[in-house]
């Protein structure tokens, strides 16, 4: 069973009323698969809880701050919607974060201790005095096809080309995402294109985790490596700001951890963008 082959069809038939065929047919495949963790999907995904750790392994740190535990994903159990990008195919990770402020934004190479993510063989543990704790909620995982958003490079490439496409497109993506969110006041999610709050994560991802400063009001340009380089930083896991777990990351605020296909997802980056 395709679970997105619906979705495919109904984005085809929203760009096709709207964007020449040429567009309709540049935009189809930039579509990403993704989960989207909130009401009436199919398999059940939990945040927050009780933390888990590997066997002998300590709680992890970050300025002599204890990390808080931010919930665990079994993505065995999501293989049932077939193969998405950026999402492994089995085991369970554990996702930590020093969630209290001052917290890390992922913007330095020194944050690199500001959250950690832990797989393999996972067992409940006892937090520490002083690490933040937040109530379990159930969510369930729906798929959707995501949309990058107007600011993603591949959008602005386009533009380059379709001169006035982007003006078109940024009602198309509103419409598009309020479609697939199905009205969930979270925007918690798996795989796919990330929904920004303010830029491009692919960028921040590559610059802060090689050591690079970030200028946000006059950014550097990429050569055609570094571009190519941006571009294999994915979406793994996005997680709102949500009362029902005590978290603000800012109004709106969201985290993102983001991976490489190639690198074990220890090595994944977090960025932290609020309004």
């Amino acid at each position: 069973m395709d679970h997105f082959a619906a979705q495919y069809r109904r984005l085809r038939s929203l760009l096709a009323v709207f964007l020449p065929p040429e567009i309709t047919a540049a935009l189809i495949p930039l579509a990403r698969r993704a989960l989207r963790l909130g009401s009436g999907g199919e398999v059940p995904v939990h945040l927050g809880g009780a933390p888990l750790l590997p066997p002998g392994a300590t709680w992890p740190e970050w300025n002599g701050r204890p990390l808080g535990f931010l919930g665990a994903i079994d993505f065995a159990a999501l293989t049932r919607f077939g193969d998405i990008p950026g999402i492994p195919s089995s085991g369970r990770a554990a996702f930590y974060y020093a969630t209290e402020t001052p917290r890390p934004w992922g913007d330095q190479a020194a944050q690199r201790d500001g959250w950690r993510i832990y797989t393999g063989d996972l067992g409940e543990t006892t937090p520490p005095p002083g690490a933040s704790t937040y109530p379990r909620i159930r969510l369930s995982a729906a798929p959707f096809l995501s949309l990058p958003s107007p600011q993603e490079m591949s959008m602005r490439r386009l533009e380059a080309t379709y001169n006035g496409f982007l003006t078109v497109y940024e009602q198309l993506h509103a419409v598009w995402s309020q479609y697939a969110s199905r009205d969930e006041a979270t925007a918690h999610q798996l795989g796919g294109w990330p929904a920004l709050v303010q830029r491009p994560v692919g960028p921040d991802c590559l610059y802060a985790s090689t050591g690079r400063p970030l200028d946000f009001l006059s950014p550097p340009p990429l050569t055609l490596d570094e571009q190519r380089a941006v571009e294999e930083w994915r979406l793994l896991l996005q997680l709102d700001s949500d009362d029902r777990l005590g978290w603000y990351w800012g109004d709106p605020g969201r985290v993102y951890f983001c991976a490489r296909p190639d690198d074990p997802l220890e090595q994944s980056w977090l960025t932290l963008q609020a309004a």
